[in-house]
């Protein structure tokens, strides 16, 4: 610097002090960007990985998709059984949907139900793969609303045993209600993981798991909110 300087006073005068006014503002400028642009230390970097789920992510899908999923499961089950032996039949449960001339909408509910299933895992291995990498509010979302789905599925089938046994209209409305319920929660369930994931971490996923996930959720969705909630009701009355 000392030798810089001697040879800047040995410039004549303009060109000294245009060549000192150059050099200030270039130091002004490089301060100014190591303030506006301070390198990330491992505990700015850190906090990216904290608000990633991880674990409780991965727990919480297997916990609720599978744990609950299969506790809905056990009471199909356990209706059919029910009224198997009661009544030598389960078909009360399709209401007049069973009944001659109803074969078209009662093989596209098959249909339906079928396309549901299947596309209930891809949306769970969908799932599995972007639980870890996204926020625990999201993941909350995600699980939370599929968690009020099954809670409220699960009064559906000793509801409909019950008003088999004895029909009543508050069984009826009651029913309703829940299908209405478990509708709803599947629709937001649907739309958290359609719109709320990031882009960004969706992309760390194959496309093809991607799109397969993300279309299983939407027919599993619609499934329950049209097929359940708005077809089949009136049928059962």
């Amino acid at each position: 610097d000392l030798s810089s300087n001697v040879r800047i006073s040995a410039l004549p005068p303009d060109h000294a002090i245009a060549v000192r006014v150059a050099r200030a503002c270039a130091d002004r400028s490089v301060r100014m960007s190591e303030i506006s642009d301070p390198p990330q230390t491992p505990t700015m970097q850190s906090v990216a990985e904290d608000e990633k789920a991880g674990s409780y992510g991965t727990c919480s899908v297997v916990i609720v998709y599978c744990g609950v999923g299969c506790l809905l499961v056990a009471t199909y089950v356990w209706g059919v059984a029910t009224l198997l032996e009661r009544h030598g039949t389960a078909m009360q449960l399709w209401g007049r949907i069973g009944d001659p001339g109803n074969e078209e909408l009662l093989h596209t509910y098959y249909a339906s139900i079928i396309a549901a299933t299947i596309g209930f895992f891809p949306s769970l291995g969908y799932a599995l793969a972007i639980a870890p990498r996204l926020p625990k509010r999201t993941v909350n979302l995600i699980c939370g609303s599929f968690f009020g789905f099954y809670v409220t599925e699960l009064f559906w089938m000793p509801m409909c045993v019950a008003y088999i046994e004895k029909p009543s209209a508050t069984i009826y409305w009651a029913i309703r209600l829940q299908l209405a319920a478990s509708g709803s929660f599947g629709l937001v369930w649907a739309w958290a993981k359609i719109f709320a994931v990031p882009a960004s971490i969706a992309k760390e996923v194959s496309p093809c798991l991607r799109v397969s996930g993300l279309l299983g959720t939407l027919v599993f969705a619609l499934h329950c909110a049209i097929m359940d909630a708005t077809i089949w009701p009136p049928f059962f009355r």
